[in-house]
């Protein structure tokens, strides 16, 4: 006769709810992070996620191919996950953009950031926030903050439990996704062309 091994069964059932779990935050927190920066339309129903670094020349490529994606799809939100691992100037420029955000001056100081072309000393992000009508005296209060602070730990340890080790990296979806069973993974540069293709599949699923 066979006998079924409670114990066994009872790990088994509270491994797969507790990965269920796991994954549901993954999703969340990637997807609808409160105070993450959005591009494009804020209600748009397909989003892309971009891990990036300012400081990494494939995502310098890539804010001009999202800044034409976002132009040509308006039902397309875009959700910028500042993930600085090329040193303090990268460390800098996502606290200063990420205080920035709280002026409502994100995306401007973002392509500005990106389209620098030349390294990202403290002086060189305060006078791009200048020349971009931001307030730099609040800007630099704000990015010591604690909440700025959380947010980067949080980009962090997504990127850790999602596996991601270098920029850009990118994830594509239903913005309503309840798992990333059906949500893209793409590293590294691709062309206009090649990022509308991953935007058109995921529109279809």
């Amino acid at each position: 006769m066979f006998r079924m091994n409670t114990p066994r069964l009872y790990l088994a059932t509270l491994i797969y709810f507790f990965s269920a779990a796991i994954a549901a935050q993954n999703i969340n927190t990637l997807f609808r992070q409160a105070h993450d920066p959005v591009g494009g339309n804020p209600r748009g129903k397909i989003t892309v996620v971009e891990f990036f670094d300012y400081q990494c020349s494939h995502c310098t490529v890539m804010g001009n191919v999202l800044a034409t994606i976002i132009r040509n799809n308006p039902n397309v939100r875009v959700v910028f996950k500042e993930f600085p691992i090329r040193g303090e100037g990268s460390e800098l420029a996502a606290r200063a953009a990420l205080a920035a955000n709280k002026q409502g001056k994100y995306n401007r100081f973002n392509h500005a950031l990106l389209n620098a072309n030349q390294d990202l000393t403290e002086s060189v992000i305060f006078q791009i926030a200048k020349s971009n009508g931001i307030n730099v005296g609040r800007l630099k209060k704000d990015m010591d903050s604690p909440a700025i602070t959380s947010i980067l730990k949080a980009n962090a340890n997504l990127a850790q439990a999602l596996k991601i080790t270098g920029t850009p990296a990118f994830f594509i979806g239903k913005t309503n996704a309840q798992s990333l069973n059906n949500v893209s993974q793409v590293y590294g540069e691709m062309s206009p062309r090649e990022l509308q293709a991953e935007i058109n599949q995921a529109s279809q699923h």
